[in-house]
C-alpha cells in the first residue's frame, strides 16, 4: 500500500470536517437571537427544547471557530460568531468578587446563570478559547481576560497537596481531567504569547501528571483521587478512561516541543495502555471506561475517545515515523467516517454506540465538535492551500497530508 493510499481516509476526514461539518454546525448550532452556541442538537439535526448551555461547551465552540479561522479553514463569519458568543458568555457567566470565575452553566435565552459552581474544567476551556481569539484578532482584550481568568483560578481554586481544586466547593473525588485541559490551555497560551505565568503553570501541571496522575507501577492514567491525591476505590480510582490516556499522548508531544524535552517512552507507554482497552468486539474502537483490572465499567463507545486515539496514532507517527501507527490511524479514520459520521443529518454525527453497535445517543452533543476539530488541526493544515476573498469566503482548497516530521 502506498503512502498516498494510507493517508486517503485521513484526508477524507479532514475534507469532511472543513467542507461539511464546520459550515453546517455554524449555521444550525448558533442561536442568532441569543448570540450564543447551543449545547446540543436533536438526532434529526433540529434544535432541542433545552436552552441550558455549559460554559465549557460554549467555550469549546468558540475555540473551534477561532482556531479554524486562523487555519483558513473557516470564513470570517465563523470568527465573528465566535466573538459574539464570547461577549455573551462573559456578560452572563463571569462571576466577579472574592471567588471570581466563570460559572458552570447558563440559560442562553434568559441570559441567566443556571449552575453557579466555579469549575476548573470550565475555566480551562475558556482559556483555550481566549488563546485563539487573541491569536485570530490580536485584540489585547482577550489576553487581559485570560490573565484575569488565570488569577481567578489561582485564587478561587487554590488547593493543598498540589494542583488546583476542581471546584470552588471542593467536591470529591478530585479529578485529573480538568487539570489536563488546564494543561492544554496553558500550552495554547504558551504557543500564542509565551508569558512566564503560562509556561510555569504548564510545567507545574506536567509535574503533577508525573507524580500523581500517572501510575507508573501499572502504566495507567488515574482519573479520580482523594483530597490529598489518594488512590482508593472509595474515590473511584479504579476507573480508567482510555480516551484520556490517548489525549495525554497528544498533549505531552506538544509540551515536548515547547519545553525541549523528550518523553518518547512515556508517550509509547500511554498509547500502549490505551490500546490494551481495545475489545475484540469493538476493534478499532475503544470503549469509554474500564476498571484497572481490565473489566468493562461502561459498555458504550462515544465518538470522543475514538478521536483522541486517532490523534495519538497521528502524533506518534509524526514523532517516530512508525508505519504501524499510520496504518492504525488509517483504519480508525475509515471506521469513524463509516460509523460515526455517516447515516447522520448533513454535517452532524452519531455520538454514542453500545458494544454491539447499537446507537444509544439521544442527541448530537456540541462537545464532540471540539474533539473532531482537534483531529483536523493535527493533520497539519499548512498542507492546505486556501485562498480567501475580500468578503472572507473560502474559494480554493488543495489538500496534502505531510509525512512524519522526521522525513
Amino acid at each position: 500500500m502506498t503512502f498516498k493510499e494510507l493517508i486517503m481516509p485521513l484526508l477524507a476526514l479532514k475534507t469532511h470536517l472543513i467542507d461539511t461539518i464546520l459550515p453546517a454546525w455554524l449555521k444550525l448550532a448558533f442561536d442568532d437571537d441569543a448570540c450564543q452556541f447551543v449545547e446540543a442538537l436533536a438526532l434529526d439535526g433540529s434544535r432541542t427544547g433545552s436552552t441550558v448551555v455549559r460554559t465549557r461547551t460554549s467555550a469549546r465552540q468558540i475555540y473551534v471557530f477561532a482556531h479554524a479561522y486562523c487555519q483558513n479553514a473557516a470564513p470570517r463569519e465563523a470568527l465573528d460568531k465566535a466573538q459574539i458568543a464570547f461577549d455573551s458568555l462573559r456578560s452572563t457567566c463571569w462571576m466577579p468578587g472574592e471567588r471570581s470565575g466563570f460559572v458552570r452553566s447558563f440559560d442562553r435565552k434568559a441570559s441567566r446563570v443556571v449552575d453557579p459552581e466555579i469549575d476548573l474544567y470550565d475555566q480551562s476551556c475558556v482559556l483555550l478559547a481566549l488563546a485563539w481569539l487573541f491569536k485570530a484578532t490580536g485584540n489585547n482584550l482577550y489576553k487581559s481576560v485570560a490573565d484575569e481568568t488565570l488569577s481567578a483560578i489561582d485564587k478561587t481554586l487554590a488547593a493543598d497537596f498540589g494542583g488546583w481544586a476542581e471546584t470552588a466547593s471542593g467536591n470529591l473525588p478530585r479529578r485529573q481531567n480538568p487539570h489536563m485541559h488546564f494543561f492544554e490551555a496553558c500550552l495554547a497560551l504558551w504557543e500564542t504569547d509565551g508569558s512566564y505565568r503560562y509556561i510555569a503553570r504548564a510545567h507545574d501541571i506536567f509535574a503533577l501528571f508525573q507524580t500523581q496522575f500517572y501510575d507508573r507501577k501499572f502504566g495507567l492514567l488515574r482519573e479520580f483521587f482523594g483530597p490529598a491525591w489518594e488512590i482508593s476505590k472509595e474515590y473511584g480510582s479504579d476507573r480508567i478512561e482510555p480516551g484520556h490516556m490517548a489525549e495525554w499522548v497528544w498533549l505531552i508531544r506538544r509540551y515536548e516541543k515547547l519545553a525541549k524535552e523528550d518523553h518518547t517512552q512515556l508517550c509509547s507507554n500511554l498509547l500502549a495502555a490505551s490500546q490494551r482497552c481495545l475489545s475484540e468486539a469493538t476493534i478499532p474502537f475503544i470503549l469509554d471506561e474500564f476498571f484497572d483490572d481490565g473489566r468493562i465499567s461502561k459498555n458504550t463507545r462515544r465518538l470522543w475517545p475514538q478521536t483522541e486515539l486517532l490523534k495519538a496514532y497521528i502524533t506518534e507517527y509524526a514523532a517516530q515515523n512508525d508505519p504501524v501507527n499510520l496504518k492504525n490511524a488509517r483504519e480508525l479514520a475509515t471506521q469513524i467516517m463509516t460509523e460515526y459520521l455517516s447515516h447522520a443529518p448533513y454535517g452532524m454525527w452519531r455520538d454514542c454506540f453500545d458494544s454491539s453497535g447499537n446507537l444509544v445517543a439521544n442527541s448530537i452533543p456540541a462537545s464532540s465538535l471540539y474533539h473532531l476539530w482537534t483531529v483536523v488541526a493535527d493533520l497539519d493544515l499548512e498542507g492546505m492551500e486556501i485562498e480567501r476573498t475580500d468578503n472572507g469566503s473560502i474559494v480554493k482548497k488543495t489538500l496534502a497530508m505531510p509525512r512524519a516530521a522526521s522525513m
